[in-house]
């Protein structure tokens, strides 16, 4: 890979392990050295203002220095920089992690080190295939993805250091701070305890018709109300979107129909899937569902695997990624293994339909870095999950099951009621026939199993057609209260929600419970303490970051500056003044109520 009459090539990673593994692999071919992380951050006490200039929205960076730390940004330059002194002319790679934060690590390195034009890899594995290819196309910084996480950084700055002095005298405690992502994550919290505390069981109704032999049901549709405004806090934590009449009199009314028409009869083919490969939001919902481990636990052993702990090479691809899909090539592969098992597999790629908000479709699911290595891993930890990460990704290639369903409207005669019955029949059972269907590993992240349906049961009738309602039942049911959020349950709303990123995820659940205003509860479910309510009570009105549809809109936004679509300074200028704006309105609030 290279000659002997030039310096070995340097690759910079952020992880020692990683530069250990890398090192090893490639005995030397390559000079591995590790930055330990991000090498620079905002001065901690800035000079002037936020540590942000105004006039350019860039921030104040500088090297780390801690001697305490194994994080110091100040001794891993001057390592790397004394090692290009004693070996001039050495070309410089950079292998940091295939995300933002890897983009930006690479960005600083290149600044403080000067470097002129690294050449960057990029690998999802660390393997000798996957470092080889990375070297063979090495590219150039994505200055656009530097972008992104620098805007991230500012904005998160000038939330705390602008709007954290507004906290501390309305309750004269030090410590309590704003936090852009951390005050709408906990807004969640607060509002489902909110919920709980004033739940008030409601009942409501449902109207089944029978048509002779087969059933209908009435589909109600709430009065839709013009919104005004933003919508509320309250409205993001509700999860059943489902119409509910809660009128007794109202269902009666509908019951007594007895002559409906065929609106429409639809048949469709509709496939069914077996679950996609991992990612890092489902990878913790399964490792929480059969393992009981929390998300610290599973990214710690993700991450293990994924430097190859004990081993010679990575065990899996990269754990922080929100793709649902893999390569081809490593498909062929899964292919030929299940063919080699008895199994059945569909005659073109399975690709996962199921779109995830802001989804990284460039990048891969969580897989083995090899796929036909069946055990990996240097603990029964990592063991369990590679199988787990192994057994999904393989089953993700199993032959869809294939339904034809078929769907009949029927209206009543003032064209107002709509009633709708539902059927599937299977034409080719495909996974749902294989020994490994019942598998915990191929539930959905609810836990909950797919399940074959019965046959058609319904008529085939002309739209106009008339029915004649044998007899109706008006059914009662009750609301439930609601859960409280598990950490596990609160990152699956997020990532439907759109808030967080695989990169990002782990580090917002684990502050939840240390800020001192959630508390985790002995059951592993989380409560809002009286101050986290108290300081909610303080920003909710005043301060736009604390609403949860503008932190999704944020999150976005920095997904549009990673795409080149967005101007990270004019976002955070933007953001800034938003800010200054809200607290001029708290300080006027307070001078009426003093006043």
């Amino acid at each position: 890979m290279t000659s002997q009459a030039t310096p070995a090539p340097l690759l910079i990673v952020e992880s020692p392990s990683k530069a250990e593994k890398i090192g090893e692999m490639f005995q030397g071919q390559f000079k591995v050295m590790a930055t330990y992380g991000h090498i620079c951050d905002l001065r901690r006490n800035p000079r002037v203002g936020v540590g942000i200039y105004r006039d350019s929205m860039q921030g104040d960076y500088v090297l780390t220095s801690d001697a305490n730390r194994r994080i110091d940004g100040t001794r891993a330059v001057e390592r790397i920089r004394k090692y290009l002194r004693d070996n001039p002319g050495t070309t410089v790679y950079i292998g940091t992690d295939d995300d933002r934060e890897g983009e930006s690590i690479a960005a600083f390195v290149t600044k403080y080190l000067q470097l002129k034009n690294p050449k960057r890899m990029r690998f999802s594995a660390i393997t000798r295939e996957q470092i080889e290819h990375a070297f063979q196309h090495a590219d150039r910084i994505d200055w656009n993805a530097v972008a992104s996480r620098e805007a991230r950084r500012l904005l998160d700055r000038i939330i705390e250091y602008v709007a954290s002095p507004v906290l501390t005298p309305q309750f004269n405690k030090k410590g309590i701070a704003a936090d852009r992502v951390q005050t709408a994550v906990e807004a969640l919290v607060i509002e489902r305890e909110r919920k709980i505390r004033n739940y008030v069981a409601q009942t409501y109704y449902t109207v089944h018709v029978d048509l002779r032999g087969w059933q209908a049901e009435w589909q109600y549709r709430a009065p839709s109300i013009p919104g005004k405004g933003p919508k509320p806090n309250s409205e993001y934590d509700i999860d059943d979107a489902t119409q509910r009449c809660f009128d007794a009199e109202l269902a009666k009314a509908v019951s007594k129909q007895r002559g409906l028409a065929i609106e429409s009869l639809e048949d469709q083919v509709e496939q069914c899937l077996p679950p996609p490969p991992f990612n890092t939001y489902s990878l913790l919902q399964a490792a929480n569902r059969i393992f009981g481990w929390d998300a610290e636990t599973t990214m710690h052993v993700a991450q293990k695997l994924f430097e190859g702990d004990g081993s010679g090479h990575g065990h899996i691809t990269y754990h922080r990624t929100s793709s649902l899909n893999i390569d081809a090539g490593t498909v062929e592969e899964i292919r030929a293994l299940l063919r080699a098992q008895g199994e059945v597999v569909p005659t073109t790629l399975n690709r996962s339909t199921i779109k995830t908000r802001n989804a990284q479709e460039g990048r891969e699911a969580i897989r083995p870095a090899y796929i036909d290595v069946e055990e990996a891993g240097a603990s029964d930890e990592q063991r369990a999950l590679y199988k787990l990460i192994r057994e999904r990704a393989l089953y993700s290639q199993l032959a869809p099951a294939r339904f034809v369903v078929r769907r009949i409207t029927l209206i009543d005669a003032r064209n107002t009621n709509r009633f709708v019955a539902k059927d599937r029949a299977l034409l080719e059972a495909g996974w749902l026939e294989s020994p490994v269907a019942n598998s915990p590993v191929l539930q959905d992240d609810d836990g909950s199993r797919w399940e074959d349906r019965a046959t058609i049961r319904l008529p085939r009738l002309a739209p106009g057609s008339a029915v004649n309602v044998g007899y109706a039942e008006v059914r009662s049911h009750t609301t439930q209260t609601p859960p409280r959020y598990t950490l596990i349950s609160l990152a699956a709303k997020l990532e439907k929600l759109g808030i967080g990123r695989p990169a990002t995820l782990a580090a917002i659940l684990k502050g939840v419970p240390t800020k001192g205003t959630v508390k985790l509860r002995m059951d592993g479910t989380l409560e809002a303490s009286p101050l986290a309510e108290k300081c909610y009570d303080v920003l909710y009105p005043c301060f736009g970051f604390s609403h949860i549809g503008y932190t999704a809109e944020l999150e976005a936004a920095l997904d549009q500056i990673a795409k080149g679509t967005l101007d990270g300074p004019r976002l955070v200028g933007h953001v800034w003044d938003r800010l200054d704006a809200d607290c001029a309105a708290l300080r006027h609030q307070e001078a009426g109520a003093t006043s």
